[in-house]
């Protein structure tokens, strides 16, 4: 049953709350930029600054799952636009590019002798979620008009890459090895146990990500009429969502599996596991295993949300940029995820990071310590951004999600008119070489 207002409780003042929307929407400001791609001029917004200089700059990704948290008709469409106009045309070792495979990264970046323009496993999914909730939002058909290929090629993507329930991530299909990024979902770093995968492999949030990717693409191909079936698409889904929890689950651990390679599966209690709730349905989780992963889940607990990986695993450390960190933005997603399969908790732990985004600012990341001390960027050196696209959504977002289930009054934002906002001074150096931080 899904949350509503009586279910849980918000320990920020409404007030307070409302304040850090206004703040967040002023610093977002700073993250903008135009560019101009096959003679269109967009309004984007750059992935993240530091100092007051940008530091990431156009991540499909990020673009995308702002865009999905703020739920703003305006703001999705400039990054749907944008990612159907750079999505992949041909096949290239050098850059991870497929046909139907979304950007990762707009730059030319280079490591380790290969680029990471096309090294994301999952953003031609939310391509597709994004595109179904536009469409839902605003009923702009007229919009997709002269893209209908481009959304078509992406769902293609999807099925291509799908065998016997589930979503393979295989550099082999572009006539590479590996990628220029160790991993290629959000966390890209580094998966535990693994230098570099031993492909293809299975990321099991990827994995969901997917089923309800195809559920938009069915969407899609009914309002839009693409060159698919809605009822096949949605029967692919909901196979995928049923071999997610057979095929992708630790026993052992009662959670899901963080992924599985050639060297086998690779298992820990991660923040994956309560993210992927966000892209499925009541109906997609069997209630024992919704249970198992609350209670595993606890070890993620920190006073400021959930970490991304729990204490005492290896690779573990409460300052390791996926391993241990904090993300503002994720918190979101399991707040969703929490609210869909009525887990009061779950959503209770995720709002605690709006008093940590009140005295850091909207940074990338941050860190908790097993005593609750609280640090943001610059506590290691070379991570992190303290102005990040996606954490800035986070207040807006979380204030739209709570006013779905109830949970503030209805009321709109004005856009903020008060002077600027002032980060702590984070004293540091600059990043890490090679950018394998993203």
């Amino acid at each position: 049953m899904r949350l509503n207002r009586n279910d849980f409780q918000v320990e920020m003042p409404l007030e307070e709350l409302e304040r850090l929307c206004a703040e967040s929407q002023q610093q977002m400001t700073k993250l903008r930029t135009t560019i101009t791609l096959d003679d269109n001029t967009l309004e984007l917004y750059n992935a993240g600054m530091m100092r007051g200089k940008i530091r990431f700059g156009l991540f499909a990704r990020d673009q995308l799952t702002a865009a999905l948290m703020l739920q703003d008709a305006a703001f999705l469409r400039e990054p749907i636009k944008f990612t159907l106009m750079a999505l992949g045309k041909g096949y290239d070792p050098l850059t991870g590019e497929e046909p139907g495979r979304a950007l990762h990264e707009f730059d030319d970046v280079e490591i380790r002798g290969l680029k990471t323009r096309y090294n994301a496993a999952e953003t031609s999914q939310l391509l597709l979620i994004a595109a179904a909730e536009y469409l839902a939002i605003s009923g702009d058909v007229g919009f997709f008009q002269g893209h209908k290929e481009r959304l078509e090629s992406t769902t293609d993507y999807l099925l291509s890459h799908v065998r016997e329930g589930l979503f393979w991530e295989d550099p082999s299909i572009c006539g590479a090895s590996r990628y220029a990024l160790r991993a290629t979902y959000w966390k890209d770093s580094h998966l535990p146990g693994r230098l570099d995968p031993d492909y293809p492999l299975v990321y099991t949030l990827v994995q969901a990500q997917t089923v309800a990717g195809l559920r938009a693409a069915a969407e899609l191909a009914e309002t839009l009429a693409l060159d698919f079936s809605a009822v096949r698409l949605e029967e692919r889904a909901t196979g995928m969502a049923e071999s997610l929890f057979k095929e992708l689950w630790d026993e052992d651990l009662g959670y899901p599996l963080i992924a599985k390679d050639g060297g086998g599966r690779i298992s820990g209690v991660s923040s994956d596991g309560l993210h992927l709730l966000a892209y499925l349905r009541q109906e997609d989780v069997p209630s024992e295993k919704l249970q198992s992963i609350c209670a595993a889940s606890r070890s993620l607990e920190t006073p400021y949300g959930f970490r991304t990986y729990a204490p005492g695993q290896p690779d573990y450390s409460p300052k390791s940029y996926h391993l241990g960190a904090v993300w503002p933005f994720e918190q979101f997603f399991i707040a969703k995820g929490a609210i869909i399969h009525g887990q009061k908790r779950l959503l209770e732990v995720c709002l605690r990071v709006l008093k940590a985004l009140e005295r850091l600012g909207f940074p990338e990341l941050l860190y908790a310590d097993e005593r609750g001390q609280l640090a943001g960027p610059g506590a290691i050196l070379g991570e992190g951004c303290d102005l990040q696209l996606w954490s800035a959504a986070y207040p807006q977002a979380v204030y739209r999600l709570l006013q779905d289930v109830g949970g503030v009054p209805s009321v709109v934002l004005e856009r903020p008119k008060a002077e600027g906002y002032n980060f702590p001074d984070q004293s540091r150096e600059g990043g890490l070489d090679g950018r394998e931080d993203r």
